[in-house]
């Protein structure tokens, strides 16, 4: 596995680059998000716990384990503009339902006071960003016909629960008026029971190491292109909530799929057979 192999440093600059970020570093936020991290940490030929990486990286794991984070301005700012990077809906309900520490943080009087205030302390465009938020029909229309595809529940109730934003969007008058109306409108049937296609953390870790098996451009926007399927479960709150966090629990390095995007993913090829247990 070169140049992707956990080691007691690699270890130690990762999980005190995750903190600087505000990440939940607690044992069950650092599962959900960075599994790959970890399992590392926690084998015997490295910490053999969560709790002696914790403490090899400088922190109090006392006030980790306990999900505490110490906010800042800049540390608000620079978790923005990661999400930023990775594609994420900074304005979507489901996006500041995942984040909610960071979002309350930003709108904390002494920090930002709004989340708007916070965005454009980043150095984004807030209204921009909500121009590229806002539902239209066609937008609408689209957003139902991928979760179709994936073999997501349509129903009124899922929907309300797992995409809220989108829910709301369709039953507004100015776009279908109801749930229903958006769902002929996009030609689909409502699925009640998911189909047996269905996208589970284990799926989507299996196909992102086949892709780079086979050499793929495991960048966002290529993903975007070549299996748009994958991407949305994986960016999806349920499963892993950014492509990033996808592709590491995949176990490859993220730094290095974007520095080779739009070239042929080689070292994440390598990285993935030896994943697989294949041989050069």
């Amino acid at each position: 596995m070169p140049g992707n192999k956990w080691t007691q440093e690699r270890i130690i600059e990762e999980i005190r680059r995750l903190h600087a970020q505000g990440v939940d570093l607690s044992p069950t936020g650092i599962r959900k998000t960075h599994g790959a991290l970890f399992s590392s940490a926690r084998s015997q030929s490295h910490y053999g716990s969560w709790r002696a990486a914790v403490h090899a990286a400088g922190l109090d794991y006392s006030s980790i384990k306990r999900g505490e984070q110490i906010w800042s301005k800049e540390r608000i700012v620079r978790a923005i503009r990661k999400h930023h990077e990775e594609g994420a809906d900074l304005l979507s309900a489901e996006f500041k339902r995942a984040n909610r520490k960071l979002y309350s943080a930003a709108c904390a009087k002494r920090y930002f006071g709004s989340w708007r205030r916070a965005v454009e302390a980043a150095g984004l465009n807030y209204d921009r960003i909500r121009g590229q938020h806002f539902w239209s029909r066609e937008k609408i229309i689209a957003q139902i016909r991928e979760l179709h595809a994936q073999g997501k529940s349509l129903s009124w109730s899922a929907i309300n629960h797992d995409h809220p934003g989108l829910y709301r969007a369709a039953r507004r008058k100015e776009n279908f008026g109801s749930w229903r109306a958006a769902l002929r409108a996009a030609d689909v049937e409502q699925v009640a029971t998911p189909p047996t296609k269905q996208w589970t953390r284990r799926r989507i870790i299996e196909e992102i190491q086949a892709m780079a098996r086979d050499g793929r451009d495991l960048s966002q926007k290529a993903v975007m292109v070549s299996n748009g399927a994958l991407l949305s479960a994986a960016k999806s709150t349920r499963y892993f909530g950014t492509w990033r966090k996808a592709v590491e629990a995949a176990g490859i390095d993220y730094e290095t799929v974007r520095r080779r995007r739009g070239r042929p993913a080689g070292g994440a090829k390598r990285r993935a057979r030896g994943l697989s247990g294949e041989s050069e």
